[in-house]
Order: C-alpha cells, then sequence, then structure tokens
C-alpha cells in the first residue's frame, strides 16, 4: 500500500510525492514506474502540498460540551459549568466525544494533538480508531486534596503497568492540571516520571492572574517558580498558556527549554489576561506551540483560525505590525509542534514522516496565491483542505472522511443526554 500524489505544487513547483507505508520516499517533477497493487493515486492539480498542523494542547473530548456555557470566567466556567458535567461523563462519552475531535482536526489539517483528559482507557481507544497521531495524557488533578493525590497518583503507577493499546501512532505521557488543582507530591512524582522514561509532562501554567496570586500566596512563588521548585520545569515540559510570567519566569522556562503551548483563541474568549508575549518567549530561544484548547473554551479545533489570531493578538496587543511574522506562525503551529512531539513531520521532504496536506488553491479565500504562507495563515480555514494524509493514511480524502456519519450521530447523541443532566 502506498499514495502517489500526481502534480502538487510544492515550494511553487509541480511535483509528484511518493509515499511508501508511512514515510515519503520520492520527491520528483514525475514518477512513473510499476507500482504495487492498492496504491492510492492522487490527481493534485490546482492542490498546494503543505505540512500538516499540530494542536499543541487540547481537551479533545470537550467537544460534547462545546457552548454548555458561554459569557464566563476561567474558574466559575470550570467549576460551577464544566466540572459537574465531566464528573458525570462516562467511557463511552469520551470516546466519542474524542472521536468527533479526530474528524474536526482531520477536516482542518492537523494530524496531531497534545491531549489531556480524564478517562485514559478510552482515551486509548479512541486514539487507536481514530487514525491521528495523538499525545495523550495521564492527568492527576485531585482539588489539592492530598487523600485524593495519594490514590490518584496510585491509580497512575498502575495504569502504567498495563498501559492499553492506543496504536501504533499515539503514546501516553503525563499531565497534571495545574498548581491549583494537583497537590505538590504529585507534580513531584509525575516530574521525576516523566524524566526517568523519558515523557513529556503537560500543565497548566500562569493561565490567570487568580492562579498567579494565589500561587504566590500560598508558596511564596510564582506559578512557574513554584514548578520549578517540584522539579517540574525541563525539555520534556510542555506548558500551556504562560500569560501571567514576568522577566524572571520567562528566564527561568528559557533556562529549562520548556515548550509553549500558547493557546490565543480560548485566552481570548475566557478574558484569562494579558497577551501572550512571543517576543519575550523568542529572546530566551523558547520554543512556542500553537494549540486550540478544548472547544467547549474556543468552540472550535480549527487551528487555521488560531493561527490568524495568534498573529493579529500580537500585532494589535503590543501595537507592532512585525510582531509574530507569518512564518514564525506557521512553525508554531506545524512543524515545531511535530519537533517537540516526535512524529517525525512537520516537512515535506524524502525520508520524512508522511504527515501532509493537499491545500485547495482554487477556493476563494486562496485566490490570488501571491504568498501561499500568507494566505493559511490569514485567509485560510479548515475548509481549504482537501486531503489530510496521517502516517502514509489519507483520513481526509477530497473533503470526505470515512465513518464521520456515525461518529457525528453519537456525539450528537451524547451531548443531548449531557445537557439534559445540566
Amino acid at each position: 500500500m502506498g499514495i502517489l500524489i500526481r502534480g502538487a505544487s510544492l515550494g511553487g513547483e509541480r511535483r509528484d510525492i511518493l509515499i511508501e507505508q508511512d514515510r515519503i520516499t520520492r520527491i520528483a517533477p514525475s514518477i512513473g514506474g510499476a507500482f504495487p497493487a492498492g496504491l492510492l493515486a492522487i490527481e493534485a492539480e490546482g492542490l498546494a502540498a503543505v505540512p500538516s498542523l499540530a494542536n499543541a494542547h487540547a481537551h479533545s473530548a470537550m467537544t460534547l460540551l462545546r457552548g454548555v456555557a458561554e459569557d464566563m470566567e476561567l474558574m466559575p466556567w470550570l467549576t460551577g459549568a464544566i466540572w459537574p458535567v465531566e464528573a458525570r461523563m462516562t467511557d463511552e462519552d469520551v470516546y466519542w466525544g474524542t472521536r468527533l475531535a479526530a474528524v474536526e482536526m482531520a477536516r482542518s489539517g492537523t494530524t496531531v494533538c497534545n491531549d489531556m483528559y480524564l478517562h485514559p482507557e478510552a482515551l486509548a481507544r479512541a486514539a487507536r480508531d481514530s487514525g491521528l497521531r495523538f499525545v495523550l495524557s495521564y492527568a492527576l488533578i485531585d482539588g489539592l486534596d492530598e487523600a485524593v493525590g495519594a490514590a490518584q497518583r496510585a491509580a497512575c503507577a498502575a495504569f502504567f503497568e498495563r498501559l492499553p493499546d492506543c496504536g501504533p501512532l499515539s503514546r501516553f505521557h503525563l499531565a497534571a492540571h495545574s498548581v491549583y488543582a494537583t497537590t505538590a507530591e504529585s507534580i513531584r512524582l509525575l516530574a521525576r516520571q516523566a524524566r526517568e522514561r523519558g515523557l513529556l509532562f503537560h500543565v497548566h501554567l500562569a493561565e490567570t492572574r487568580a492562579e498567579d496570586e494565589g500561587c504566590r500566596a500560598r508558596t511564596g512563588l510564582s506559578p512557574a517558580a513554584y514548578l520549578d521548585s517540584l522539579g517540574a520545569l525541563g525539555p520534556w515540559t510542555v506548558a500551556a498558556h504562560c500569560l501571567w510570567l514576568d522577566e524572571r519566569d520567562f528566564d527561568l522556562l528559557g533556562e529549562r527549554g520548556v515548550a509553549i503551548a500558547h493557546n490565543p483563541v480560548s485566552n481570548m474568549k475566557l478574558a484569562s489576561g494579558p497577551a501572550f508575549d512571543y517576543e519575550a518567549a523568542r529572546r530566551r530561544g523558547l520554543r512556542v506551540l500553537l494549540g486550540t484548547d478544548g472547544a467547549a473554551s474556543n468552540n472550535s479545533l480549527d487551528l487555521f483560525a488560531d493561527m490568524k489570531i495568534a498573529g493579529l493578538l500580537q500585532k494589535q496587543h503590543y501595537g507592532d505590525s512585525r510582531r509574530f511574522p507569518v512564518r514564525e506562525i506557521l512553525e508554531a503551529a506545524s512543524a515545531r509542534g511535530h519537533e517537540v512531539f516526535g512524529t517525525g513531520g512537520g516537512r515535506i521532504v524524502e525520508g520524512a514522516a508522511a504527515d501532509l496536506l493537499l491545500v485547495d488553491l482554487d477556493r476563494a479565500s486562496m485566490v490570488p496565491c501571491h504568498d501561499l504562507e500568507a494566505n493559511l495563515v490569514y485567509s485560510g480555514s479548515g475548509a481549504v483542505v482537501d486531503t489530510t494524509i496521517c502516517a502514509g493514511k489519507a483520513l481526509m480524502l477530497h473533503r470526505k472522511v470515512e465513518g464521520e456519519a456515525e461518529v457525528f450521530a453519537e456525539a450528537r447523541s451524547r451531548a443531548a443526554r449531557l445537557s439534559r443532566r445540566t
């Protein structure tokens, strides 16, 4: 099995792209010869080949909660609206919510998602069945209750002794919800396990003023410094949000080599704080990635929208049109995420993982195409993606996703049940 893409625009030139197994094996003006039975040939005239997107921070199963709580600040939104519904979610709810997220992301060009959610066995099944690359997290959230934290730590240890099958493309890592919802001992354990096992550690960091002030009052340290005191900052840490950081915090994150998952749409919608200071991060060599956050706070998983907002927010908030240039936005949404999450993708070159998109240049928003990268960031959307290929498999081919009708039906049914009980 394999895929032969014929006549795509790649770097402004017509190219054929041969994919065998999960790798790009040849790129040439024309590729001929005998091919194995079952080879999928895609005629790509009028389509541009570009690397796929990487969603650096999401809670995928929250697709079932899209629109359940609007016009609220983060903590009332979490404690009064979201967490009570999540407490009633079953394994099957999480499975179908994650499957729905996978369809939405495949339709809008994302092939890898760094996810943090509950019901890990359901996440494993959904990841395996979706065909996407999921960076899954076993997450601890104990409400700073030491007894609950101890039970969760024991459950986490047991889970990693009997890891469920999440398919060949996905892997379980570790996560703490935040400094305000996860005990110090749990954070210490997760960080130590991440270092020792070569896993990522995923955490919400400095998302709101209340988090910052509460952490300083409780510990005498900023959230970033507190995490560092627990051994939880390193090149294996993916910290989401990072809005309430001072210069010392940025220095610390830079020294530790942390990756930051920027979520501009969710941050703006929940009025979580000031605009993320991209230039402060860039000056320190920090790896900035782009995420959607969950569909309950975005409310979309279309990373194209987040690319545009990320650029506009930096320029408007800081009064500098040069901030967050187009090519750096694309790097944050694609190549850098693939690098941090270890997919082998993010580039269309021979030998790279076959994670790529075919983008329709005949969509009205893509005409004319003076600058493809600018079009992708500022006039494109998930709707311009014609075909999404992940690890050598076409998850969406000419805007068709196999099995999506069943996913939609199950998701609607489960969301309706959860809504009736709110």
